[in-house]
């Protein structure tokens, strides 16, 4: 679906005597479907604040980086990882296995 495109502040100010009022059916059928778009939204995305060390956030900013992947999107794979059980623990795994030799990423 093709985004329509969004008038500049000159266009609007240009154009201004041009516009026609809007029934407040409209104006209440556009309002209800920004307010299921916002709600869909809401389910989707949640926003969280989290403190880090600086050398932590630059060493995942770092790994992000070399994987090719913004760092929030790392962040969002970890986590989503994490909360499903499948993220695996590296030296869990050593302990576990001694002899198995895991290439240790920096």
């Amino acid at each position: 679906m093709k985004r329509k495109r969004i008038p500049t502040q000159k266009e609007l100010e240009d154009n201004f005597s041009s516009w026609k009022p809007v029934s407040k059916e409209k104006v209440a059928a556009i309002n209800a479907r920004n307010e299921v778009l916002r709600r869909e939204k809401e389910k989707k995305e949640a926003k969280f604040t989290a403190r880090l060390t600086q050398a932590d956030f630059e060493g995942f900013k770092a790994v992000a980086e070399r994987k090719g992947i913004p760092y929030q999107t790392l962040l969002g794979f970890v986590i989503h990882a994490y909360v499903q059980g499948s993220l695996v623990d590296v030296e869990e795994i050593r302990k576990v296995f001694p002899a198995l030799k895991l290439k240790k990423e920096a």
